[in-house]
């Protein structure tokens, strides 16, 4: 009878949950100004979020008025920078004429919707040279001044890999180019050398060295114009610092070390920078934190690292920052290896590590909540593309802000099963029960014997 009624009870416990849901523990509004029309919000989290979350982030919930969810995009915060790029421009006609002896003048125009030029490449194949070229601009192609008054165009192969057959220009808005070569022409000693000596008998009477100088034209192959323009993408993740619920500091006399024990709020960690008041150290250091085994607790070291600081006259640099791979817990501990050197004086410690948000496509006149720690909620499986794509096309995701921290009232009942499952107090009764069940049974067994 006591067996099926356990039986009973944990079969249950599945369908109570199902039928109840997920259960979220915290809520807070999205605040975000309203402007009439679809919007992309970023919405950074903050502390109470990731203490309330669960340890994957993905019992968070995007829920509008109506209390549907809205997909978003959990992505790490990364800094933004603006780089040049270059787009290729097109010239409608190019023109050569010889200016001198060994001069010539390239005439090159725009096609009409080519982009405004920020320079050009002299595409050629040949190898070994120096150039010297002027630069002319004209936005009709009748009045021209003057862009570049001396550019260099080389090619050193013989000596090293380098070469450059670009040019740029300053700023224009010229549609009419003039590119100058006073001398087009190089003169160059050949590789070999013609010797011939004049003897009599086995006397040298006049020796004549001969090196014949090869002129080389430059032939240019074509010209490329190129626009520079400027885009704004994504950068290094940013760091940020995060404050520690607190931390005490205790010395192990024994095995001459330096415990400090750090209390988080499940930010996501990579590192601890150390506010050490002793100027000049070099100290082993290693991360650990505690990994349950049954009913024991054992220290797993996650990083091992070197502190140390130098200040002397000019000389001041500190090297206090541990690195490890992303962590997010509560707690920690810091272990220095002191040998046998006075232990350090510990005044502060920080948490470093990457920053969270989520991206979303708001719409207008809708209002949001972010919902927040269920212990059994899974990762959503959101359509991302459109937020990716905007992303990548320079759109640039307006910040929304989270208002205060409310938490849910439970319903009566309203417990969470698999918490329950997990408690002590629930093991230590069905363990209690199994004896008594098994105890019954070899009782009844033993009276029929």
């Amino acid at each position: 009878m006591i067996i099926r009624v356990m039986l009973l009870f944990f079969l249950a416990l599945p369908g109570a949950r199902a039928g109840e849901g997920a259960v979220y523990r915290f809520s807070r509004a999205v605040i975000a100004a309203d402007n009439a029309q679809q919007t992309l919000l970023a919405l950074p989290l903050d502390a109470e979020v990731y203490a309330g979350a669960n340890a994957d982030l993905g019992d968070l919930r995007l829920i509008d008025a109506a209390g549907l969810e809205t997909p978003y995009w959990l992505q790490k915060i990364a800094g933004r920078k603006t780089v040049l790029q270059r787009i290729p421009s097109r010239a409608a006609k190019t023109d050569l004429r010889k200016n001198g002896p060994d001069g010539i003048v390239v005439s090159l125009a725009l096609s009409q919707d080519a982009l405004d030029i920020d320079g050009f490449n002299l595409v050629t194949s040949q190898r070994d040279f120096e150039y010297s070229l002027r630069v002319q601009g004209s936005a009709d192609g009748k009045n021209w001044h003057p862009l570049v008054d001396k550019a260099l165009i080389f090619d050193y192969s013989r000596f090293m890999p380098i070469a450059n057959t670009e040019v740029a220009l300053p700023a224009n808005r010229d549609r009419f180019f003039q590119i100058a070569i006073d001398s087009a022409v190089e003169s160059q000693a050949a590789e070999l050398l013609e010797l011939s000596r004049t003897l009599q008998g086995e006397t040298e009477l006049r020796r004549d060295e001969k090196i014949a100088i090869r002129r080389q034209p430059l032939h240019i192959e074509r010209i490329e114009p190129w626009a520079n323009r400027s885009e704004t993408v994504s950068d290094a993740e940013q760091q940020f610092d995060y404050a520690l619920n607190g931390f005490t500091v205790s010395q192990d006399a024994e095995r001459k070390i330096t415990l400090i024990d750090i209390a988080s709020r499940n930010q996501p960690l990579t590192g601890f920078k150390l506010d050490i008041a002793n100027p000049n150290f070099n100290r082993r250091a290693e991360v650990q934190v505690p990994l349950k085994q049954g009913i024991e607790t054992r220290m797993q070291t996650l990083a091992q690292g070197t502190v140390s600081a130098l200040h002397f006259k000019e000389i001041n640099r500190d090297e206090t920052h541990i690195g490890f791979a992303e962590q997010r817990r509560q707690n920690y501990r810091i272990v220095l290896y002191n040998d046998d050197n006075p232990p350090l004086r510990i005044a502060n410690v920080t948490g470093t590590g990457p920053g969270y948000q989520l991206v979303f496509l708001a719409q207008p006149g809708q209002t949001y909540r972010l919902r927040y720690g269920a212990n059994q909620a899974s990762m959503p499986r959101y359509e991302v593309l459109p937020m990716q794509t905007l992303l990548s096309e320079g759109y640039q995701p307006v910040v929304a802000a989270l208002g205060p921290e409310i938490a849910a009232d439970l319903p009566p009942g309203g417990f969470d099963p698999i918490v329950l499952l997990n408690s002590p107090l629930f093991l230590g009764l069905v363990i209690g029960l199994t004896v008594l069940v098994l105890g019954w049974s070899l009782y009844k067994v033993a009276k029929r014997l």
